[in-house]
């Protein structure tokens, strides 16, 4: 892995070095299996299909609900179909990320792996290794080890606090003829193809619209909220950041983006709380800390009670 890439793994507090091993890839030649096959008409909500270069924008929503990351090639596409199906069973308990590594095997050696598949659990922007493959087991096996994945994510969030519900962001049905929900559909992949390319800035405008658009939809607001906090981390660097603003509690620029640094390593009430003082200092004379502090909530559930604490301090500084 070269040197840009590890900067990046540990500003988004992601580490895959060493935990996976897809040096083998290019190598690989056996015959995916035909179980997986069912699934490729079959859309899900809480599962999508990324790149490793999109894996930085998940990052914050992974301090909100627990998400699974899972690595995986031709051999093991049955596997893949059995955990998105467990994991829309638990309705927004958690969220899927799948790379195929085979699609990209470039980019994949790169990571320096060993087997595949290669399933993990995303919390608060860390990688928690559940397993690595390659898997020789039947078909029950799978669905067995595919259910008990999805229990130890949960259970490990559950022990860290991070327990909120995902939104509904996977590839959902279109109608057979025509109507707004295509439109919608189409909409929501657009910005999800902008986020998975890199390009945040664009995606946060999408999913802007979409919400308003579409009011109440907090799924596209926080989707919104989150790449625009990816996309003003990437234009910064966290160690001046943090220096500048530790010399400096009375600049707000500074204060805004160790915020930003800090949500995005998961730390959301550090940040939350960092406004909140520069609000009571007198330093928010545009009322830009307030926005970002409601920027921040929505990025969480609406019953979290670190929004619904946020919200309440909020008011008590201002009114």
């Amino acid at each position: 892995m070269n040197e840009s890439e590890e900067n990046r793994n540990e500003r988004i507090g992601i580490s895959l070095a060493g935990a996976v091993d897809l040096s083998g890839l290019k190598a690989k030649s056996g015959k995916a299996r035909g179980d997986g096959e069912e699934e490729k008409g079959r859309d899900f909500s809480y599962v999508l299909d990324v790149s490793f270069a999109s894996l930085e924008s998940y990052a914050p929503a992974s301090a909100t609900y627990p998400i699974l990351l899972l690595i995986y090639g031709a051999e093991s596409v049955g596997f893949a179909g059995e955990l998105a199906r467990a994991v829309e069973e638990e309705k927004g308990k958690l969220q899927l990320l799948r790379i195929d590594a085979s699609k990209d095997p470039d980019e994949a050696a790169a990571v320096d792996p060993s087997s595949l598949p290669a399933l993990f659990a995303m919390i608060k922007g860390k990688l928690l290794p559940l397993f690595e493959g390659p898997l020789d087991v039947t078909r029950a096996q799978e669905e067995e080890l595919a259910r008990g994945s999805v229990e130890a994510a949960l259970e490990a969030a559950a022990e860290d606090g991070v327990t909120g519900t995902a939104p509904k962001m996977g590839k959902a049905k279109e109608p057979e003829a025509g109507g707004g929900e295509a439109e919608e559909d189409g909409l929501y992949r657009a910005a999800e193809k902008f986020a998975k390319e890199g390009e945040f800035d664009r995606a946060a405008e999408e999913f802007k619209k979409i919400a308003e658009e579409n009011p109440g939809d907090r799924g596209a607001e926080a989707k919104a909220a989150e790449a625009a906090l990816i996309a003003r981390v990437k234009k910064t660097d966290p160690a001046s950041v943090r220096e500048r603003a530790a010399k400096d509690s009375a600049n707000l620029s500074s204060q805004l983006e160790v915020a930003d640094l800090d949500v995005y390593e998961g730390h959301v009430e550090d940040a939350i709380g960092r406004l909140l003082d520069c609000i009571a200092s007198g330093i928010d004379k545009e009322g830009k800390a307030r926005e970002r502090i409601l920027s921040y909530i929505s990025m969480l559930p609406a019953a979290d009670p670190r929004a619904k604490s946020a919200r309440t301090k909020l008011a008590c500084l201002l009114y």
